[in-house]
Formats: structure tokens, sequence, C-alpha cells
């Protein structure tokens, strides 16, 4: 009997949740198709219908990783382009503290971004998916470049500093917080620890207010 469309939909996901299992556990390079469909507890040929090989695995794993950041761009420039008076530093900082408790509380993306960052040996086949994560880093990079450099329009930018210097800095110490929360599994704090220094360091790229 052919499969339900949801039926095909449940079995996609249980080959999804029992990558991520097999990944965290014996990393990319060494993860097999057979392992995965035996956590899965599906067939091999069950596996290939929905997915090509591991890199194709691997590839859905990183696009669910990464999606949460376009829609926290999308609200926070809308927010900023509806409300002309916000403190787009202030607004920035709030935004970071919302995306790391998100994160923080969502263990399938946070187990997903151990695999990309701490499980994972490049290899030239995984060069699509090392390209899409560059591209999300400079997205996200450029987000906070541009609301710096609104608060530079309004005055509100130290005059030494330029955004696309900032929004680098930025993106580097909210990673490097990510990236040391991964490593210490079971650890606590991400938006306790990594928000005051965010919110401290936008306050000391902050400018005068013009008069």
């Amino acid at each position: 009997m052919r499969r339900t469309k949801a039926e095909a939909e449940q079995t996609r996901e249980a080959v999804l949740a029992a990558a991520i299992d097999v990944f965290l556990a014996r990393g990319v390079s060494r993860a097999t198709l057979e392992q995965i469909a035996n956590a899965a507890g599906v067939t091999r040929g069950a596996v290939y219908w929905h997915f090509r090989d591991k890199q194709e695995i691997f590839a859905a794993l990183e696009r669910r990783a990464n999606m949460p950041n376009e829609a926290f761009g999308d609200r926070l420039t809308a927010r900023l382009a509806a409300q002309p008076d916000l403190d787009p530093l202030r607004e920035l900082a709030d935004a970071i503290r919302e995306g790391l408790q998100a994160f923080e509380t969502h263990p399938e993306r946070s187990r997903i971004l151990s695999i990309l960052w701490l499980r994972c040996e490049y290899s030239e086949d995984m060069l699509p998916v090392v390209t899409r994560q560059r591209e999300a880093d400079l997205a996200l990079q450029k987000l906070f470049e541009s609301v710096i450099g609104l608060a530079a329009a309004r005055g509100r930018l130290a005059p030494a500093l330029s955004p696309e210097l900032a929004g680098r800095a930025l993106l580097l110490l909210v990673n490097g917080s990510v990236l040391d929360w991964l490593r210490a599994p079971g650890q606590s704090g991400l938006t306790e620890n990594t928000t005051p220094m965010v919110a401290g360091f936008l306050e000391a790229i902050r400018g005068p207010k013009r008069t």
C-alpha cells in the first residue's frame, strides 16, 4: 500500500531525529546511512526515499538550524521601520536576548548546531553546507551592521567606530558565546551570561545623543 503523506512526513522526521543522535555520537564523517536507518527504526530504502545521501540529510539539518535567524531579522527590521523613535541599539540588545532565550530552550536546534560546529569534519563534499553556514553568518552580521548603521544615522554611534566593524565584532561576540556554551553540554546560563556582554558592548559603542 502507498504511504500517506502524513506517514511519509513522520518517517522523514524520524530519520532526521535519528541522524542528530548518530551525528552527535559518531561525528558526521564516521556516521553511515545504515546506522541512521537503524536508529530511526526504518529500512535504508525508507531513508533513500527522502534523502539521496548522508550529505543531503546533513544539509536538511543545517537549514533547520539557521531558519529562525531569518525570522529574527525580519521582526527586528519591521519593528524599527514602524517605530522611528525607538533606540536601535537597545532594540538590538533586546532582540539578541530573545534570540538567545529561544535557542537555549530549543534542544533540537542547539544539538544541530553542536553537530555543525563541533562534530563535523568538513570535506569537499560538505562544501555547499560550509558555504551556506558562512552565508547565514554573513546575513546575521549584515543585520547587525544595518541596525548599528541606523543608530549612526541618528547620531547614536561613537564616531571612531564604523557600523561594519561594530557588526563584525558583535557577531563574533554572540557566536563565540554560543560556541563556548555548546562545548559544555548541560550547562545553563547562555542567555544569562551573554546578555550583559552584548548590552555592555552596545553601550560602549554608543555615541552622545545629538541635541
